[in-house]
């Protein structure tokens, strides 16, 4: 590829002018960057001094802070999970002695049945005695015809 004069010219135009111009900027860039790295420790003295009076006041960092409260939430749930466990005991405890409570009617209501028909035989019993007794005072002949 060959240069003709008229593109070196427009390079060595653009090279006059743009080399002042690059050269402008990268020594305001370096600039930049020399007072950046001057204000470096200044920057750390100020950190420390914000870190000394924090510590001076008691402050505790919000990382810390954070950190104490999602421990307050763990004892908290902890706390919350135990008395779920201490209901699931009690409310088990219950249901076992309702088991055995209706084990016990199964077994108690054909006894039961038992002793009410026993009673209202022995009932109807002492009434036909009763009744019988009250005829034999009322009429002793018609008792004693009544008697086998």
């Amino acid at each position: 590829m060959e240069l003709t004069p008229e593109a070196a010219f427009a390079m060595f135009a653009a090279s006059n002018i743009a080399a002042p111009l690059l050269n402008a900027l990268l020594s305001r860039r370096h600039a930049k960057h020399e007072a950046a790295v001057e204000q470096v420790p200044v920057h750390e003295q100020r950190l420390k001094a914000l870190e000394q009076e924090r510590l001076d006041a008691g402050q505790v960092p919000i990382l810390v802070q954070q950190m104490g409260a999602v421990a307050a939430d763990v004892k908290d749930i902890k706390a919350d999970l135990r008395r779920v466990g201490e209901h699931e005991s009690a409310l088990r405890l219950v249901d076992l002695r309702l088991k055995a409570l209706e084990t016990w009617q199964a077994e108690a209501r054909p006894q039961l049945a038992r002793a009410a028909h026993d009673s209202h035989t022995l009932m109807g019993e002492r009434n036909a005695l009763r009744v019988q007794h009250t005829a034999n005072l009322v009429d002793p002949q018609k008792a004693a015809r009544s008697t086998p």
